[in-house]
């Protein structure tokens, strides 16, 4: 059955990724560029011990530089999240996604690795999608989409050792999903080996959590990309036991996301999550402000970048949007060597502004992407002006009707 709809899900809403990422005016993402790497030189053992993952893409949520993460409270008294360490490292061969997690969780009378089932204690999610901005599940019964694998979006849902879909607890499947007109199957239970291999290293008296997976996809290949973000929860042994002492019930979790995040302010509200104030959000219910995995065949798990130039060193690098000319929607791609505040505006040939696609926010170094819809104004020539930090550069584009 699970064949049979995901063949349906195929043949129903294929689109290309560009597509999906232009269809989103103004809405910049983060990109890492993943290199390539020989399937056969990474054992998936839970353990980062193969040269190969040294220079692998990168997604760092707490490490020594500061923080990329957005956390919640979730009703503590907290100057930092709850890690002296947590990062992601990232390769890639033909339909498969290398990845390795490393956590570090604090140990102390408060906070530790605690795995209690669903919604209780330290969870991951994993994500992937081929289809950007998508919502998961506009129900509210947090199941993460498992009925859309391999394409996604959907998540992992992982438990110290367990990974699984939805804790293997069934999926419904909308009637889009189904196999047929009138299908009665409204649930099924969907099996995380069937698309993956995982090695995972535990260490609970120093908070070490190690995972390594290989996940298969078939979006990926030489210059394709996918979206992909990391989330999930931490919690404790005490205050789980707190809570039920004194609330009748087990509860001890809180909320985090990689993405959106605010950088160096992890309990912050990105602009782009809105106000709700629950990072959940961006894991659990949609894929809008997920980053983009480019997959990078001139890497070959070297040191470099598909865009790296002179100006990088500099501050930052304005790509030239893509495509240009273009009709009615276009990509303006940066790529910032460090931290910074960042304006991002068009202006027409007159010099007047047209729109501000962002607007003095800040984020951290790495590669972005922001997609500009023009089909409200006439052909012409536009310029598109990046500032970061006080120092700017701009760039001509041509909209033609």
């Amino acid at each position: 059955m699970r064949g049979c709809v995901k063949g349906l899900f195929i043949g129903f809403i294929l689109l290309t990724f560009s597509s999906l990422l232009l269809a989103q005016d103004g809405l910049m993402r983060k990109v890492v560029d993943v290199p390539h790497v020989d399937p056969t030189a990474i054992t998936v053992d839970g353990l980062m011990n193969e040269t190969e993952w040294q220079n692998g893409g990168q997604a760092n949520l707490v490490t020594e530089s500061g923080y990329e993460i957005y956390a919640n409270y979730y009703g503590r008294e907290l100057s930092e999240p709850d890690y002296d360490a947590y990062y992601a490292r990232l390769l890639w061969s033909v339909d498969t996604l290398f990845l390795f997690i490393h956590i570090d969780e604090f140990v102390n009378d408060s906070t530790d690795l605690f795995w209690h089932g669903q919604w209780t204690g330290d969870q991951l999610f994993v994500s992937l999608s081929s289809r950007l901005g998508m919502d998961m599940d506009t129900n509210y019964t947090y199941q993460g989409n498992a009925f859309a694998i391999p394409e996604g979006p959907y998540h992992f849902w992982i438990l110290g050792d367990t990974i699984t879909f939805n804790c293997g607890n069934p999926v419904g499947i909308p009637d889009a999903f189904r196999c047929a007109l009138g299908d009665t199957v409204e649930e099924a239970v969907f099996d995380a080996a069937s698309i993956a291999r995982w090695g995972v290293h535990i260490d609970k008296t120093g908070g070490i959590w190690d995972l390594e997976m290989a996940i298969y996809n078939p979006g990926i290949n030489a210059q394709s990309a996918i979206g992909f973000n990391l989330g999930g929860s931490t919690g404790s042994q005490a205050f789980y036991d707190w809570s039920v002492i004194n609330w009748g019930y087990g509860d001890a979790y809180g909320y985090y996301t990689w993405q959106p995040n605010v950088p160096d302010d992890p309990f912050a509200i990105p602009a782009t999550a809105g106000a709700s104030g629950d990072p959940g959000f961006d894991n659990l219910r949609t894929s809008k402000n997920w980053a983009v995995l480019y997959f990078d065949p001139n890497m070959a798990t070297g040191i470099g970048s598909r865009d790296a130039g002179p100006n990088v060193a500099s501050g930052f690098l304005l790509d030239q949007n893509y495509p240009n000319p273009f009709n009615p929607k276009t990509t303006i791609r940066f790529k910032l060597a460090e931290k910074g505040s960042v304006k991002l505006s068009v202006f027409n040939a007159a010099g007047q502004l047209v729109t501000r696609l962002i607007d003095n926010q800040r984020y951290t170094a790495g590669s972005y992407l922001v997609s500009w819809d023009a089909s409200h104004l006439a052909s012409g020539v536009y310029f598109y002006e990046l500032m970061v930090n006080g120092a700017k550069d701009t760039k001509k584009m041509v909209l033609m009707k």
